[in-house]
């Protein structure tokens, strides 16, 4: 039987690297973020690239995460297809690089409110028009068809 052999002149191969090099292995996030970016058509697929959009990747609560910015009107969807990303990106990977999304939604400018459009009832048009001061009527007059301009 042979005995195994420890030698304690080995050095680990991180110690022979340069400095630079090191860095880039230790911020190695920074580089999964840049390559999941790139390529997050091409890890997701089609549908569902479309419907959100990658933001950032770090830890939180000790765990690695990634935020998606998603409309609302695929919120649901992308809630429920969480597990299936998350199997995605770790696959594309080759490691466990996630292992939580968080989901932040954006409002469609449809659905968000709209300013109302400035209109003066007949009363309020007389008053205006009553007044002495011709730089004051004009001015009040001008802010009311300006407002209703930018509305069309």
């Amino acid at each position: 039987m042979k005995k195994n052999r420890t030698f304690s002149s080995l050095k680990p191969i991180r110690s022979l690297l340069p400095e630079n090099i090191k860095k880039l292995i230790k911020n190695k996030s920074y580089t999964d973020y840049d390559t999941l970016k790139t390529s997050w058509k091409t890890v997701l697929g089609e549908d569902l690239a479309k419907k959100c959009e990658l933001v950032k990747m770090e830890k939180y609560n000790r765990k690695k995460c990634i935020f998606l910015k998603v409309d609302r009107q695929h919120l649901i969807k992308i809630d429920y297809d969480r597990d299936e990303i998350i199997k995605k990106i770790n696959s594309f990977f080759g490691y466990e690089c996630v292992s939580k999304i968080l989901i932040n939604f954006e409002d469609i400018r449809s659905t968000q409110i709209s300013k109302k459009s400035l209109k003066l009832n007949d009363k309020t048009k007389k008053m205006i028009e009553t007044l002495d001061d011709i730089q004051l009527k004009d001015k009040l007059l001008n802010f009311v068809e300006g407002e209703n301009n930018e509305k069309n």
